[in-house]
């Protein structure tokens, strides 16, 4: 099946709208939007949006087979869209039910939707509903998701599409960080420039930050769900919402310095995992802060933190390794059938308790040095890029800003005789 074939042929409708859209390496910027009846497409499986999904369903049921029209594939990715905003899914049918379709999708020749997968959600739900035939408005590209070059083309209109244009709706936080680790690190389709440049980011910090976040995130999988290829789990870092505390501790446990940063890592890691199984633990973010406020950012604190908690992260470690987690519920169903296990878990929390009630205790002294790492942190994540979009006015407010700072500075520099 070929889908400009059809247009050509007269089996597809044109809706005389025209679409603007920048192609990398193509002259044309216009393309005529055709009606599409919904026998005809299919759900892309490297859509960053649902990466995680299928990579879970893979693991628990194995690949999918792409197949157009009311198919078994279709089906199954149409509940990996619309459970992943359910708010915005229903939104989005509410709309086109009331007004239609108002802005293309964007399609391959083959029937692979590369753009406007709830749209296209929302049609197939409409379309069980009255039992009315559908249409998607798209527009039809030459292009091969098999081919090499041509994947990485249509990686750089997905990321315009989806993360480029204010309109859109952005990723999960887990699916965005799976997504920049993965077409830059896993399958080296993109450079960090291109996927910024692809992106619309500023800069590459926030790129280079979610690859480290990636990677502390394969880091606790490899903790919690040893052997084979902890990215083929990343779901796991979503089913266990562990966006928040792991963008909690990544920027202090990156800038420890100690010979032992490895197993105070791996403690903090093997904490988190046992937050993650206490139902009266409504907020795991707030965890890992107190954790780092109180322990990773306290020279005094940390010292100790490794000798109390130590026995017990091996513990886990080790049971671990014999039981290796595949869900988020196997990770507290598990636990609470292991006496050993539960008793690793009581320890460990009363240690950590102890230890951030002493840091807390502590704090009130160390109160603007805290303050001050933080402003240091702060200001460590600002890049020129990040002045780029200012207008002539802010850039001037801007640079009397820095003024300020440079002079508070030198003259709390000069007070404590630096």
């Amino acid at each position: 099946m070929n889908l400009l074939e059809m247009v050509a042929g007269n089996q597809i409708e044109k809706t005389g709208e025209i679409k603007k859209l920048t192609i990398p390496g193509s002259a044309y910027s216009k393309y005529d939007v055709i009606a599409i009846p919904l026998k005809y497409l299919y759900y892309n499986d490297q859509n960053g949006r649902i990466n995680t999904a299928y990579k879970k369903h893979k693991v628990e049921k194995g690949e999918l087979t792409p197949e157009v029209g009311d198919s078994k594939y279709n089906e199954i990715f149409e509940g990996f869209i619309y459970d992943s905003n359910k708010p915005k899914m229903i939104d989005t049918i509410t709309s086109i039910k009331e007004k239609n379709q108002q802005e293309p999708g964007v399609v391959l020749s083959d029937g692979r939707v590369i753009d406007g997968n709830r749209r296209f959600t929302a049609l197939r739900r409409l379309q069980k509903e009255s039992g009315i035939p559908q249409t998607f408005n798209a527009v039809i590209l030459r292009l091969d998701a098999q081919l090499k070059a041509d994947e990485k083309k249509i990686k750089e209109i997905e990321l315009d599409l989806q993360l480029g244009r204010e309109e859109r709706v952005g990723y999960d936080p887990i699916d965005r960080i799976f997504d920049v680790y993965n077409t830059i690190v896993v399958e080296k389709l993109m450079t960090k420039e291109e996927y910024k440049k692809a992106s619309s980011a500023g800069n590459t910090k926030g790129i280079n930050r979610d690859i480290r976040l990636a990677e502390l995130i394969l880091k606790f999988i490899c903790i919690i769900s040893p052997g084979g290829d902890a990215i083929n789990r990343f779901y796991l870092a979503r089913d266990l919402k562990l966006d928040g505390p792991i963008e909690e501790i990544e920027s202090t446990i990156d800038k420890l310095k100690m010979k032992n940063k490895e197993a105070i890592t791996d403690a903090v890691l093997v904490h988190l995992a046992v937050t993650k199984t206490d139902e009266t633990q409504k907020d795991s973010t707030r965890g890992m802060r107190d954790l780092k406020t109180n322990v990773l950012k306290n020279p005094e604190i940390l010292q100790y933190y490794l000798e109390a908690v130590d026995d017990n992260v091996d513990i886990f470690i080790d049971w671990f390794a014999s039981n290796p987690i595949q869900s988020a519920s196997d990770l507290k169903k598990f636990i609470d059938q292991d006496d050993t296990l539960n008793e690793a878990v009581k320890k460990l929390k009363k240690s950590t308790k102890s230890l951030i009630f002493k840091g807390q205790k502590d704090s009130e002294r160390r109160k603007y040095l805290i303050e001050l790492e933080e402003i240091r942190d702060n200001l460590d994540n600002i890049s020129s890029d990040d002045f780029s979009e200012l207008t002539a006015d802010e850039n001037i407010e801007a640079k009397e800003i820095l003024i300020e700072i440079t002079d508070i500075l030198y003259k709390l520099k000069k007070e404590l005789k630096i």
